[in-house]
């Protein structure tokens, strides 16, 4: 398998994976103290994943992707919550974006 076949492969399955962990918060966002901020993380979570899995838009969905995780983050710090998985999903937002960008350069 080539490398643009790994990362691609990789792409779609983290987007896929983001989007149904959004779906998921939506659904348990109805019963939570946090719903509001739940809610609205969730949505704009889907739509930087949307963006991210196609090449044209991936700078735009990283952005957003990175802003929800940054916020979830900071949500789950400000509740005593010392998670790790949203560092870890953007670690992968950015693994996607500078390997393409790598792939498509002249030099890469």
């Amino acid at each position: 398998m080539r490398s643009e076949q790994v990362l691609t492969t990789y792409r779609l399955t983290f987007v896929a994976l983001i989007m149904v962990a959004s779906a998921q918060t939506i659904m348990q966002s109805a019963e939570g103290a946090h719903r509001h901020h739940a809610l609205g993380l969730a949505i704009a979570e889907i739509a930087g994943a949307a963006a991210l899995a196609w090449p044209r838009t991936q700078l735009y969905g990283a952005g957003l992707l990175l802003l929800v995780f940054a916020v979830a983050q900071a949500l789950s710090a400000a509740m005593g919550e010392w998670t790790t998985h949203f560092l870890q999903y953007a670690a992968s937002t950015l693994l996607i974006v500078l390997l393409d960008v790598r792939q498509r350069s002249p030099s890469g």
